[in-house]
Order: C-alpha cells, then sequence, then structure tokens
C-alpha cells in the first residue's frame, strides 16, 4: 500500500503539514503552536487524516455513492435492510390494496447474530434503538457514524448503512429512503445482546427518492391486511404518522429523535410528545419506557459547553430554552392539565424514562464543525446510548418484558396483527408475557391463574378465585408447618 504525502505546511513550506487547522489550512506542529495559533487564537485544531476519512466514508463524499448510476445501484441494494414498511397494489379495478409488510430481515440478522462464531449465545436478547425526525435532520449520517466507530474490522465498505442522502437539488427535498430499515452493530453483533438501529422513515411522509428502485423488498415478507375503522384509505402519511411509531415505541430500548433547527426546539418538543403519545397511549403494562435521546444534528450553532466533559450542557439548555411553552403552545398545555404536569421534563418523562440531549457540530461550520470535533461526539453518542440501553434493558428483565429472539418474533406477530386491525385497544404486554412463556415462580402461576379466570369476568368469578387462592396459601403454609415440625422431630 502506497503511503499518503502530506501537503507541506503553509507557514514554512518545508515540514509536512501534519496539522489540519480548523480554517483548513496545514501546518507542521511547531508554526501551528508558535504562529498560527498566536495569530489566531480562536483557532482550533481540526481534524487528522483518520478523522477526515472516517467522515468522508459517513457523510457519503466518495465517488461510488454520490455518482447517479451508483445511487441506483445502491438503493437497489438497501432494500435488503427494510424491516417493515407500508405497501399498495393497485388492483385490476383500480382499487387500493394497503398492507403492511414484514420482511426476514429481523430473522435474518439474529440468526447471523446467534452464529456468528463459536462463541456466541444461542440465547440472545436484542436491543432495537430507533432513529425518528423530519426529513432532512440526517438520521442516515448518525446511524452511518454508529456503525463506523463500532466496527470490529476495516472492511467498512462491506457492511450495511443507510445510503447518505443528498445535499442540494430537489431531491434534497424528499426523503432518501421510506419504510423502517435495520441495520447491525458491529461492535454488539454475535453477543448476548446484540444492537440493532432502526432507521425511520421522516416523520412527516412522501415519496422517498429510493422508490424507484426498490420494487421488490416487500415480496416474501408476511403481510397484513390494513383495515380502516373510519373508512379513510391509509396512506404513507398516515402509516407514519400512526402505525410506525406505535410499533417502534413499544420496542424501542431508546428512542434518537433527530433534528437540525435550534431555533425550533419548541415545536420539536410538541411534534415528538405526539409523536411518543400514539405509542404510549396505545400500549399497557408496558413496565419499562424507553429512553429519549434528542440529537441536535449539525445545527448552525456552535456551542464549546456542549462538547465539554459536562455531558448534560445540552440538556439544561434545552429545557430552558422550551420551559414557557408549557404555559404558551395550547397542545403542551392541555397535554399538561391532563396530569398535572407543571415543566416540559415531567411532560417528557411521563411517555420517556430518561431524557438526554446530544449535539453534533454542522460538518464545515465555523470551528468545531470539522471531524476532530464530530467523530469524538459521535464516539460520545455511541457509549450514551449503550449505557441506556443497559438500563432500559435491566428494567425490562425486572418486569419481565426482556423477550429473546424466539420470543420476539412472536411478539412483533401479535404486534402487527394488532395495528392491521386498526383496533382502539391498547397493545397489550401482558397478554403476550402470558403467551410466550411459562410462569417461572409461584408467584408467577398465581397471576396467571387470576388473570385468566378474572378476564372480561370481574365480579361473577372474584369470590371463587379468592377462595381457591386462600385455600392454596392455607395448605402450603400447613405443609411448610408439618415440615419444620418432621425436622424438629428428627433433630430432637
Amino acid at each position: 500500500m502506497a503511503v499518503e504525502e502530506l501537503p507541506t505546511c503553509e507557514k514554512c513550506e518545508e515540514l509536512a503539514g501534519v496539522v489540519k487547522c480548523s480554517c483548513g489550512a496545514r501546518f507542521c506542529e511547531q508554526c501551528f503552536i508558535t504562529k498560527h495559533l498566536v495569530r489566531n487564537p480562536k483557532h482550533k485544531h481540526g481534524g487528522t487524516s483518520k478523522t477526515d476519512k472516517a467522515w468522508a466514508w459517513i457523510s457519503g463524499a466518495i465517488s461510488t455513492l454520490t455518482d447517479t448510476s451508483s445511487r441506483a445501484t445502491q438503493f437497489e441494494q438497501d432494500q435488503n435492510t427494510k424491516w417493515f414498511g407500508l405497501h399498495v397494489q393497485k388492483t385490476d379495478a383500480n382499487d387500493r390494496v394497503t398492507r403492511l409488510v414484514e420482511t426476514s430481515r429481523f430473522s435474518s440478522l439474529v440468526e447471523a447474530s446467534m452464529h456468528f462464531d463459536h462463541g456466541s449465545p444461542r440465547r440472545q436478547f436484542p436491543s432495537i434503538t430507533s432513529f425518528v425526525g423530519e426529513t432532512g435532520g440526517g438520521k442516515y449520517t448518525l446511524v452511518r457514524s454508529l456503525i463506523f466507530s463500532s466496527r470490529m474490522s476495516s472492511a467498512i465498505d462491506a457492511l450495511e448503512a443507510p445510503i447518505p442522502g443528498v445535499r442540494s437539488g430537489s431531491a434534497a427535498c424528499l426523503p432518501t429512503t421510506g419504510e423502517v430499515n435495520l441495520y447491525l452493530d458491529p461492535h454488539t453483533f454475535g453477543t448476548r445482546h446484540p444492537q440493532l438501529f432502526a432507521d425511520c422513515e421522516g416523520m412527516f411522509g412522501g415519496e422517498p427518492a429510493a422508490a424507484q428502485h426498490q420494487n421488490e423488498w416487500f415480496r416474501g415478507g408476511k403481510r397484513y391486511l390494513l383495515e380502516s375503522k373510519d373508512g379513510k384509505p391509509i396512506d404513507r402519511k398516515t402509516a407514519v404518522m400512526t402505525i410506525y411509531p406505535r410499533f417502534l415505541y413499544i420496542f424501542s430500548d431508546v428512542i434518537c429523535m433527530v433534528t437540525r433547527n435550534q431555533k425550533a426546539w419548541a415545536d420539536s418538543a410538541v411534534k415528538l410528545l405526539e409523536w411518543s403519545q400514539v405509542g404510549a397511549h396505545n400500549t399497557v403494562n408496558q413496565y419499562a419506557l424507553p429512553a429519549l435521546i434528542i440529537v441536535l444534528n449539525g445545527p448552525t450553532i456552535e456551542n464549546e459547553a456542549w462538547i465539554s466533559d459536562d455531558q448534560d450542557a445540552a440538556t439544561r439548555d434545552f429545557f430552558a430554552a422550551i420551559e414557557n411553552e408549557i404555559n404558551e403552545d395550547v397542545t403542551l398545555r392541555t397535554m399538561a392539565s391532563k396530569h398535572g404536569d407543571k415543566s416540559m421534563k415531567e411532560l417528557l418523562l411521563r411517555n420517556f424514562s430518561s431524557v438526554h440531549v446530544h449535539y453534533i457540530p454542522l460538518e464545515g461550520f465555523r470551528s468545531l464543525g470539522n471531524s476532530g470535533t464530530i467523530i469524538p461526539q459521535t464516539n460520545r453518542l455511541a457509549l450514551k446510548l449503550q449505557h441506556d440501553i443497559r438500563r432500559v434493558q435491566g428494567e425490562r428483565a425486572d418486569t419481565w418484558t426482556l423477550f429473546d429472539v424466539k420470543q420476539l418474533r412472536i411478539v412483533f406477530d401479535f404486534a402487527f396483527k394488532h395495528l392491521a386491525s386498526g383496533s382502539n385497544e391498547p397493545f397489550d404486554f401482558a397478554q403476550c408475557r402470558q403467551q410466550i412463556r411459562l410462569p417461572q415462580s409461584t408467584e408467577g402461576h398465581f397471576a396467571e391463574f387470576i388473570g385468566r379466570c378474572l378476564h372480561n369476568r370481574v365480579e361473577e368469578n372474584f369470590d371463587a378465585v379468592a377462595r381457591i387462592v386462600g385455600s392454596c396459601i392455607v395448605r402450603n403454609s400447613l405443609k411448610l408447618e408439618g415440615t419444620r415440625k418432621c425436622a424438629h422431630c428428627m433433630n430432637g
């Protein structure tokens, strides 16, 4: 492999320009410290050749991804990463039949994880992190960044990752890809808790740029006919605003809300609460709530406090900026009054187990917009994700809602059928738990017995159930007392 030659220092023009300044110029170490920074104290150490290469892959600033014909090929190949989504079929009578389609993507990834190597556990508990937000927020760059930061080998081009969006032209206003795509985390792949990244179509739908190149993804998938209770057809926007949020909210350990505009934090908070309520208000017995990370991804502002060791600085500024909205915004005021919430944090924590705001600088913007700052911030995000995932999965384990691969397949099927039915009834985690596992303790057996006996017949069966349960408790106590007396006589 040929050694890459660095340009010479722009000051002394003799030594190699090993230091890249935030202004874009290159200097040798000595000239950068003793001369350039003295004259330009606001300039900073920019990215290295290593971080520049990383950002080139993450942003898609390489010829194979920016060329038009290559993008078409990439879109076709990206069909393999589809997990679930809306598919509309036109009949001969020009009617539209709308279905929710689940592909084999999840099963394929988890099967590969279980057989990754000889040390991979055969029972695994996958974790899903979902990326949601408006079109143009940069969800694809975040997922690509996390895949790159956790890669286990140098063969990064062999890994499946979201297709980068275009930054100019009419296509820049469209979603890059539609539906919900699923990607693996290389670092945890093959472990007991493999992490999966779900890249969800932009919040408001719209025909994706990839649609004309992705006409095969739904073939061979499990199809659920979507039923509309009000007679209105279910279109892409309806699916993105109602069906996708309900499923992702139920099964995600972490929700990453991605936004670029710090001036619209209040609007983002309203949209986020509306999005999460679609899931939260249609689910019962979900004892472990997902964590929320709001990612301010490439805004036209920079704040050095947000990349400091104080990792809660951006979170405090976020709540300070939106605090008055609970009184000013009609939607938020209505939400807050329903449960007596006094602050925006209380309002958000009703639907999420925690709230954190993370900042990633805009590439090329002022002194922080370089790969030397962006890549470390991405690595911080990866660590935060791992921390929140471990905490939420611990809560799931404590409440009997941590499912392994086999159980998740069954629960997913329940959820998709429930969503496709158009039922106004909430999705019940307790019923799923009863269907997929036997009780592991006396308390569990009692809980299942009582639940089945009292289901829809509480008043009629309550006395009989109480007598049976009471009898069992007394019999067990007498049995234990007799055992203790026998042991006492034998020892005496």
